[in-house]
């Protein structure tokens, strides 16, 4: 995910997901394991716990009802393995965000290293800023949709 190009590549291999259910950060990390395409390797169980380790530390809300979950350690070691899955939840989940929206969007980074995990974490960071990007979020984009809607905002 060094380059924009591999960040792109690192979201459409994780795709967007729609209509997940879950009343907690767990609940909802549990559904999301079950329904996306986890790498070659990867126990669904150990991507859950990664997750909610990693909540229970801190909230991974950003804010603006968008959240950042990840595991706080590497999961994969390939490059290839690297993905971005973008969840929208059947309804908004409380993370515990400091503004105290509930989270509508997820974007669960499964990074091999540190280096393309900051570099997707300023990647998003970036596009979360602009009213317009969040704008363009809240409608819900297929994958093709929300790759060209990055590539017009960043």
């Amino acid at each position: 995910m060094r380059e924009r190009s591999s960040f792109l590549a690192a979201i459409r291999a994780g795709g967007v997901h729609y209509n997940l259910s879950g009343s907690t950060p767990e609940g909802l990390f549990a559904d999301i394991a079950a329904r996306v395409s986890l790498p070659a390797g990867i126990d669904p169980e150990a991507f859950v716990t990664g997750l909610a380790e990693r909540e229970r530390l801190m909230t991974t809300a950003v804010g603006n009802g968008i959240a950042l979950p990840h595991p706080r350690t590497p999961l994969v070691r390939r490059a290839e393995d690297e993905r971005i899955f973008v969840c929208f939840p059947d309804r908004p989940v409380n993370f515990d965000s400091l503004d105290r929206k509930p989270v509508y969007a997820l974007f669960v980074i499964l990074s091999g290293e540190p280096q393309s995990h900051l570099h997707a974490l300023s990647q998003l960071s970036f596009l979360f800023q602009q009213d317009e990007f969040r704008s363009f979020l809240r409608k819900k984009p297929d994958t093709e949709e929300l790759i060209e809607g990055i590539k017009k905002y960043l």
